[in-house]
């Protein structure tokens, strides 16, 4: 397997920002055209698709280096018959964290992490339950009781620890890994 080293990732890396950055003064069908592009292009560098890696094998860097806000994802979303199908799921899951973050009355009506039960647990569905007060052995119980299977790249680990998630439910994630629960 080839390495790369990090100069090899700025390129790409470079041009996938400059054109997500120029798509705020495009019409919107130009935007959504770029940024897709963009996406791609940082992805180029990143290693994805790795066994045991649940998230980076459906996604295959669809949302880029970073991941996007998708962490976790039903077992059942690894079937190679309907990749497709999940992966086109799997970004409108990432599309609507970004658009319609989850909120502490999502939290209030939900028994599990996912708490819009689409079958994919995202970033800002792990900040609601912080900011709605559980605890981290309720945050871990909840990512439990989803059934899910995660991984978290170190980008989503800062996003969470920046956003005041502990370092023990970051950690008890990572645990969690590609083991269905």
């Amino acid at each position: 397997m080839r390495r790369r080293t990090p100069a090899s990732f700025m390129m790409p890396c470079a041009l996938g920002v400059a054109l997500l950055v120029g798509c705020e003064t495009l019409p919107t069908d130009q935007a959504a055209a770029l940024s897709g592009i963009g996406a791609e292009l940082a992805a180029a560098g990143a290693v994805t698709g790795e066994r045991g890696h649940p998230v980076s094998m459906l996604l295959g860097g669809s949302l880029g280096i970073g991941g996007g806000y998708v962490i976790g994802l039903r077992p059942e979303k690894l079937d190679e018959q309907a990749r497709d199908i999940h992966r086109e799921e799997a970004l409108r899951a990432n599309d609507c964290a970004e658009r319609n973050p989850a909120g502490v009355e999502d939290v209030v009506a939900s028994p599990s992490a996912d708490v819009n039960a689409d079958g994919f647990v995202t970033v800002d569905e792990i900040i609601a339950m912080e900011r709605a007060g559980l605890s981290d052995e309720e945050e871990i119980a909840r990512l439990k009781t989803s059934g899910q299977v995660f991984e978290v790249s170190p980008q989503q680990e800062r996003y969470l620890e920046d956003r005041g998630i502990s370092l023990a439910v970051v950690r008890a994630i990572e645990q969690m890994g590609s083991t269905p629960r």
